[in-house]
């Protein structure tokens, strides 16, 4: 999406990107509705098998008719459906571009320079990415709202507002499985299995934590592997993988380290939150499908036993 692409309003794409997000939004919300609604489903089940067996008379065309109607709206759903992921991709690459028209800053600040950002719009990215609709998007440095974007820590409001429109964008391309600096980053993480549990805590932690606090917590969270090593070495690890993931080997910094305690950046806390959770899919998948193979084994095994 170019600024420089003209739009048939007369202004660019760029310019128009509040009032753009503002209508797939409510689109979203009037199309996730109308996808929502099943409630006719059993209804025509029942019509259809009485439909099927011949029953006749009045009562037949009153059914014909009551059935026609569910059926059209079970036709306007599945439309609903299609047209559902189509404006689903729309807003993601949309925020993947996340662009919005800002105006001057008032100190810490951003307000609209046009049409705001409308909760709409919020609620469905963070329903998009979440599965849980915010009306506004709260970030450690910085919370997005109707009202415009506040920086929340005491930094360089600009480089502020960079990092955090960086976390929407590559969240966004994250979801359409786009290159993104977010799968790049859960690949580094992955090969280090403390930095992994250390992650874990930052992310559900609600401030900063120590050193101690973060061992405490690891050694509660794991403690069957933690019977397994000595304390000094579990230790040591847990504190090499804090100095590597406060360290300066991330393009985008996942933990941020200040007086001796630790804190998950926002970057590092949706990265976490988005591949975690997609990791739990893909194991839940994966043991579905040997459940299932174990059950289907099972009954090859019975039906032979029957066949003998």
């Amino acid at each position: 999406m170019g600024a420089e692409r003209e739009n048939e309003g007369g202004g660019s794409e760029m310019e128009r990107f509040n009032e753009r997000a503002n209508v797939l939004a409510s689109e979203y919300w009037r199309l996730k509705h109308l996808a929502s609604k099943e409630d006719g489903e059993e209804r025509l089940e029942e019509i259809e098998r009485l439909l099927e067996k011949g029953i006749g008379g009045k009562l037949r065309e009153k059914l014909e008719r009551e059935a026609k109607l569910l059926r059209q709206a079970r036709e306007e759903r599945n439309n609903a459906l299609r047209n559902l992921e189509i404006v689903r991709n729309e807003l993601l690459e949309l925020t993947a571009e996340f662009a919005p028209n800002l105006d001057v800053a008032e100190g810490d600040f951003f307000p609209y320079d046009s049409e705001p950002l409308s909760e709409e719009f919020f609620m469905a990215i963070t329903d998009i990415l979440f599965g849980k609709p915010e009306k506004s998007i709260e970030l450690k440095e910085a919370s997005f709202s109707k009202e415009g974007i506040k920086v929340k820590v005491d930094a360089s409001p600009l480089s502020i507002l960079d990092n955090v429109i960086t976390v929407l964008q590559e969240a966004a391309k994250k979801k359409l499985g786009l290159p993104n600096k977010m799968d790049e980053n859960w690949r580094k993480l992955a090969q280090k299995e403390y930095a992994f549990l250390a992650m874990n805590v930052l992310v559900r932690a609600s401030h900063a934590l120590s050193f101690e606090e973060i061992k405490r917590i690891s050694h509660e969270n794991d403690s069957e592997f933690k019977e397994l090593v000595k304390d000094s070495y579990y230790d040591r690890k847990l504190r090499d993988a804090l100095d590597f993931l406060a360290g300066d080997g991330w393009e985008y910094k996942l933990v941020t380290s200040k007086g001796g305690k630790y804190e998950a950046t926002s970057f590092g806390e949706w990265l976490f939150k988005i591949c975690n959770s997609e990791m739990k899919k893909v194991r839940k998948m994966h043991a579905d499908e040997n459940t299932s193979l174990k059950e289907r084994m099972s009954m090859q095994k019975i039906i032979k036993l029957f066949k003998k």
